[in-house]
């Protein structure tokens, strides 16, 4: 019986105070937009981001290089659908194999069967090739050598002393050593003239005699080639074919200047600085 006195008093209050019921709805109905919006925000926050889609991928082929893009079209079937088309292929001869490219476009004269990324692959692995086939940068300089050239007859003779750091060659220009002798008195019918020829490494701390011999006589006024050179086990200058090349030059009788080089048997021809800065680093710091 008070149970529903209480109840019947409770719906008269509120019939009583119609403003203090719409308050208390409003307050339920902003509670629940606000959990709800909560709710979306917690969502959200946790929820990973989609992937871009597979053929976003094709959009970085033109600019992967050869290597990477080979690696990429063995990824997946999906990955060297991609990045195996002849049209990304095709791209990179142009750029990096220009002579390659030209040649097969010419009229026409790619094969059916030739692929471009099969022939993007061979110029790659020639050019690899070449590359591991350049022999290495010399460990010294002209600039921490100095050169010796004594030249002797009887009680006559000459020391000439040329420092590397004064020695300028041109990058197409291959290595000499020029002594100019002429206030020494050497003349053209002269027997026995003996000539040689050293390198210190600086400040002599190391010494090696590239070449000594004797000439029978000076009358010829041509240059001649010595006996070979001390071998080496350097890959890329093979003692065991060099020779010392020597230029006298004359002043009507009287010798002028001698002109040392060292050269290849094999063709004859001088060598280039970085060759004799190879060769002569295997005595002086090898």
């Amino acid at each position: 019986m008070s149970t529903y006195v209480s109840s019947v008093s409770s719906l008269a209050a509120m019939k009583q105070n119609p403003l203090k019921r719409k308050r208390n709805d409003e307050i339920t109905e902003e509670k629940l937009i606000l959990m709800t919006t909560h709710k979306g925000d917690d969502e959200h926050e946790h929820t990973k981001p989609s992937p871009p889609s597979w053929e976003i991928l094709c959009l970085v082929g033109p600019y992967m290089d050869p290597e990477s893009l080979a690696v990429a079209s063995c990824v997946s079937t999906t990955w060297s659908k991609c990045f195996s088309s002849e049209d990304l292929w095709k791209l990179l001869p142009a750029t990096r194999h220009s002579i390659f490219y030209k040649a097969i476009t010419k009229e026409g004269t790619k094969p059916a069967w030739l692929s471009y990324k099969r022939l993007i692959s061979q110029a790659e692995s020639a050019a690899k090739r070449r590359r591991n086939n350049q022999p290495a940068e010399p460990k010294i300089s002209l600039s921490d050598l100095v050169f010796i050239v004594h030249v002797s007859a009887g009680s006559m003779e000459a020391v000439v002393v040329k420092q590397g750091k004064d020695l300028v060659f041109g990058s197409n220009e291959r290595f000499q050593i020029e002594a100019d002798v002429s206030d020494s008195g050497f003349t053209a019918d002269m027997k026995d003239v003996s000539m040689s020829w050293n390198v210190v490494l600086r400040n002599y701390e190391r010494m090696f005699l590239i070449s000594e011999s004797v000439i029978k006589s000076l009358d010829s006024k041509i240059g001649w080639f010595t006996d070979e050179l001390p071998a080496t086990k350097n890959r890329y200058c093979d003692g065991s074919n060099l020779v010392g090349e020597v230029k006298p030059s004359f002043n009507e009788e009287v010798l002028d200047k001698v002109v040392f080089a060292i050269a290849d048997s094999r063709n004859w021809k001088s060598l280039f600085v970085d060759d004799v800065l190879r060769y002569l680093q295997c005595f002086l710091i090898d």
